[in-house]
């Protein structure tokens, strides 16, 4: 059965295509939220605004609020893969406690029934940069592949739980296409392990989809199917045993704020199609990436933002949805950002300043501008 805290962790993956932009293989980039310390001795929450730039195309990718303290880690890397022309993952996480966000590798795949071009392209070959293997069933692909790419230091592991998440599998099969059956699993795993002393708990999230195009053969019945088929959607937040559920205030608060830069993701698109098209002239791509990202445009064509702006307004509604209805967060209005903002819930009164962070606090005579050289304007509930 899936929960509207389920729910709330997969809304982040329905503004782009994660497949595309969270993949495998990113740079041990570190970074900072500050100190938490002077904080004031209340039940008060602040969060920052984190950016993350493209080194290579000299772009912001993403922002996102995070805990005032938290660090992260990752990056964003280019690969002449057209499949996942971009990889990257990254980790958010408190230094001073157990708990974190990650959002870990995707992993693209080709399959065929054509057994000659099996022949000449067997399993664990490169197919166009993509690799070739037999679908699996999520399960497998959690034990296989997710599980063990998340490289913990994992001892006595136990699933504890283990249930379907369909809207992340309606995200993942994505728009219909015609000639192309879409299919896709989701859903989430919950484990529980001992590291480096302590019983840690993890949440995994994960979508096996596959795209599957029938094609003619060269005579009556010969005809075969060609399948690219991705381990995506991949995410997981954890902390010690029996405190993981206390913290999905802070985890909601991170995911809703996520934002992708539109112009990030047209160069990413634009990107990939020149990588397909090299492909198909049998030009070698490897070495060029640089070059190919230069020069690939940053702005959409009018049918990739038509096909954006659709996926957002699908996406404010949903988030409409369902932030009416789950408690963890609250929406309020910020007037000096031009927007709403999902702050965690139950706290009762919130704070913006002019730097993009935010405090909540459960006590109504709390005041930010008390020690501190920032101004800070309360907000207002969204209506």
């Amino acid at each position: 059965m899936t929960t509207s805290r389920d729910r709330c962790m997969i809304f982040v993956f329905a503004i782009v295509q994660i497949s595309i932009l969270l993949s495998s293989g990113c740079p041990k980039n570190a970074w900072s939220a500050g100190s938490g310390e002077g904080q004031p001795n209340t039940n008060t929450q602040t969060y920052v605004t984190y950016k993350y730039i493209d080194p290579m195309a000299h772009m912001e990718v993403f922002r996102m609020l995070i805990p005032k303290g938290w660090k992260a880690e990752g990056g964003v890397s280019w690969s002449a893969d057209p499949a996942l022309p971009v990889q990257s993952g990254f980790r958010f996480f408190n230094p001073g406690g157990s708990e974190e966000l990650n959002f870990f590798s995707a992993h693209a795949f080709f399959w065929t029934n054509n057994t000659l071009f099996l022949t000449t392209n067997p399993p664990g070959s490169l197919r166009f940069g993509t690799r070739v293997a037999k679908p699996v069933a999520l399960h497998e692909a959690f034990a296989r592949t997710i599980i063990p790419g998340a490289k913990r230091s994992m001892s006595r592991m136990t699933i504890v739980k283990e249930n379907p998440v369909p809207e992340l599998a309606g995200l993942a099969r994505g728009v219909s296409v015609q000639g192309v059956n879409a299919s896709a699993e989701a859903g989430k795993m919950r484990v529980v392990y001992g590291e480096s002393g302590k019983q840690m708990e993890e949440e995994f999230y994960a979508a096996v989809s596959q795209f599957v195009t029938q094609l003619p053969g060269s005579g009556p019945g010969s005809g075969y199917f060609i399948n690219y088929w991705y381990i995506d959607h991949v995410f997981s937040f954890r902390d010690e045993k029996g405190k993981l559920d206390s913290r999905s205030k802070i985890f909601q608060t991170m995911i809703y704020s996520l934002k992708f830069n539109p112009h990030w993701v047209a160069k990413v698109v634009n990107v990939k199609e020149m990588l397909a098209q090299s492909y198909i002239k049998g030009i070698k791509a490897i070495g060029q990436m640089g070059q190919m990202i230069a020069q690939a445009g940053s702005q959409m064509r009018e049918d990739q933002q038509r096909a954006w702006e659709q996926r957002q307004q699908v996406n404010d509604r949903i988030i409409q949805n369902f932030s009416d209805h789950i408690r963890g967060v609250e929406r309020y209005n910020d007037p000096r950002a031009g927007k709403e903002v999902e702050l965690p819930a139950g706290y009762g009164n919130a704070w913006a300043n002019d730097l993009g962070e935010y405090i909540v606090s459960e006590s109504p005579s709390f005041n930010p501008n008390i020690h501190s050289n920032q101004h800070w304007e309360p907000l207002t509930p969204a209506r």
